[in-house]
């Protein structure tokens, strides 16, 4: 009985002891100190995060934050963007002060950011940029259309951004635009230099960003679509009919502000053979001598370099073969040879 005794006493010390480093490393390191925004980067393991929040004084003991944060998602339903067997913590923005004890560190994080990393990359028409914001920031259907509305196709600057969990359609769109047309500036001088407008540069851009298949290939295509224009030929670039086709598309499924829109939808569907020569629209660089009426797609810096130095080369023609390299032509005839021996 007396070792009985004995053993509690001791099991009881040792639990005490236990709780009270738990505590000490478990609590905040102060009363009442400010907010501090924290931004946990994009792809960032929690691993990651915690010996972050460790190094910068959040935390006091990261393998207690751990257990708090792992026992506490487990109690909540994690959403699915942090579900994963490496992370728990939503990458973005938070605001959280050192003051905060483990527990509420958590809750904080497990709310999810005030502010979500979005990536916009090039080569995506304003639809495409709207249903980004929709499944980065869970918009409804009326939001995106109405920043497919405000947006300036072909001006939506493609980055990976930090935005607001409750910015509108307006404060995006202008962001987008702003943050373009400042990188538009950078090259100004040398658009000027040459004589090229800048409405012309974008829409020849976003021609050469949809046709490359890697930043080889942008001088090359540039070269391509210069040449033709001096020539007064007609561009036949795929990808303006593509542009032209899933714009009538998209718009059919557009009902009492509601998008009936499913994965599958193709926003740069496959070409007939037929359609290419006969749809009519202004975008159809099969029937248009010139540019399109419009750029179609957000071009990359690259791209927009690519119109002011295109390659040297008198080619007229190019294709890609299965392998993604690009084949160009100075002749009609010497394209059909390509054809048959890279496509056929």
């Amino acid at each position: 009985m007396k070792t009985v005794r004995i053993l509690l006493i001791f099991l009881f010390f040792c639990l005490s002891a236990a709780a009270i480093i738990f505590y000490l490393n478990f609590r905040g390191f102060g009363k009442n100190l400010p907010k501090e925004r924290y931004i946990v980067k994009f792809n960032a393991a929690d691993e990651q995060v915690i010996d972050d929040l460790y190094s910068k004084g959040f935390i006091r003991n990261k393998k207690i934050f751990f257990f708090v944060l792992d026992l506490l998602c487990r109690q909540r339903t994690c959403s699915e963007s942090t579900e994963s067997a490496d992370r728990r913590i939503e990458p973005g923005a938070y605001m959280i002060s050192k003051s905060q004890n483990a527990y509420q560190l958590s809750g904080v994080f497990l709310f999810g950011p005030f502010q979500k990393w979005v990536t916009i990359p090039p080569g995506k028409r304003k639809e495409q940029v709207g249903l980004i914001l929709k499944k980065s920031l869970g918009w409804p259907d009326d939001m995106v259309l109405n920043f497919i509305t405000i947006a300036k196709e072909g001006y939506l600057w493609p980055d990976t951004y930090l935005f607001n969990t409750d910015s509108d359609p307006s404060q995006i769109a202008d962001r987008l635009k702003n943050e373009f047309n400042s990188r538009l500036d950078t090259l100004f001088s040398d658009l000027l230099a040459k004589n090229i407008k800048t409405d012309t540069a974008v829409k020849f851009a976003s021609l050469i960003e949809r046709e490359s298949g890697s930043l080889e290939d942008k001088p090359v295509i540039s070269a391509v679509i210069w040449n033709r224009l001096a020539k007064k030929m007609k561009l036949e670039i795929d990808a303006t009919v593509q542009y032209a086709i899933a714009d009538e598309e998209f718009n059919s499924l557009i009902t009492n502000y509601q998008l009936l829109i499913t994965d599958d939808f193709s926003f740069w569907p496959k070409l007939g053979a037929g359609v290419v020569r006969t749809i009519d629209s202004p975008y159809n660089t099969y029937r248009v001598a010139a540019l399109p009426l419009g750029p179609i797609c957000t071009p990359s810096l690259e791209s927009l370099q690519a119109v002011l130095n295109p390659a040297n080369t008198d080619a007229l023609y190019y294709l890609h073969s299965s392998d993604k390299q690009i084949h160009t032509a100075k002749t009609y005839k010497e394209h059909q040879e390509n054809i048959k021996e890279y496509l056929q």
